[in-house]
């Protein structure tokens, strides 16, 4: 059986083919999707079956982190210490000796958070453009959000939308993110001519692409649990 305290939320889906489980990573939750056809009865079965499974990725998440004073938050790629100055009166700063925060104590993990964001929105801008220009594709709005299943989206409008937490990746990453999301612009869809695309303004092709994936595989979710 699921400990008592682990959600477990229930989704029906017409296109479900089979029962799937994954794990929400910021509230731990463990969400089902069922087929129209399967009971209740037997999806319930399906996660009596899978416990083990459930109790080792609920277990592998990693520590959340807490905007707090003594702590550490990357930026960047870089692991940056979190240092409360009560006295000072200018807001957040980043400096060679890590991101400040004045005031109270009860206001840092909000100042921190709107510091972040407005620097994700600067620097993702900038980066943007800088691709845009590169590849000749150009995006009709960047939206910036704080989802927790994909890095960036495309729509056929035009419309990018990006994950401010990306401020947190390696540049290397965030570039890829980006210039896979331009490359929407032109092939809406994963096939060869999309690939190549991404491939072709991606330092080392294919292979740095495929790096570029495995990082978010394996670091993505202490991003996704950190501010």
């Amino acid at each position: 059986m699921l400990p008592p305290t682990v959600p477990l939320i229930w989704k029906r889906s017409t296109r479900a083919k089979r029962i799937t489980l994954r794990i929400e990573p910021v509230r731990g939750e463990v969400i089902i999707t069922v087929p129209d056809r399967v009971s209740r009865e037997r999806a319930l079965a399906f996660v009596h079956q899978q416990t083990e499974w459930i109790t080792n990725a609920l277990t592998e998440l990693p520590e959340k982190q807490a905007l707090t004073n003594g702590s550490q938050i990357m930026i960047e790629g870089h692991s940056v210490a979190i240092l409360h100055e009560p006295e000072a009166r200018r807001g957040c700063w980043l400096d060679e000796n890590g991101l400040h925060v004045s005031g109270d104590a009860s206001h840092t993990t909000r100042r921190i958070r709107d510091f972040l964001q407005a620097m994700a929105k600067d620097r993702l801008t900038r980066t943007l453009k800088i691709h845009s220009d590169k590849m000749d594709l150009h995006p009709t709005r960047l939206d910036l959000r704080d989802v927790r299943t994909r890095w960036g989206s495309c729509t056929r409008q035009g419309r990018i939308m990006l994950s401010w937490r990306l401020l947190m990746a390696p540049t290397g990453i965030r570039d890829y993110v980006i210039i896979h999301e331009l490359a929407h612009l032109k092939h809406f869809n994963h096939g060869p001519h999309f690939w190549a695309l991404v491939d072709s303004f991606i330092p080392d092709g294919r292979t740095g692409r495929l790096a570029a994936e495995r990082w978010l595989r394996e670091n993505g979710t202490a991003l996704l649990r950190a501010a």
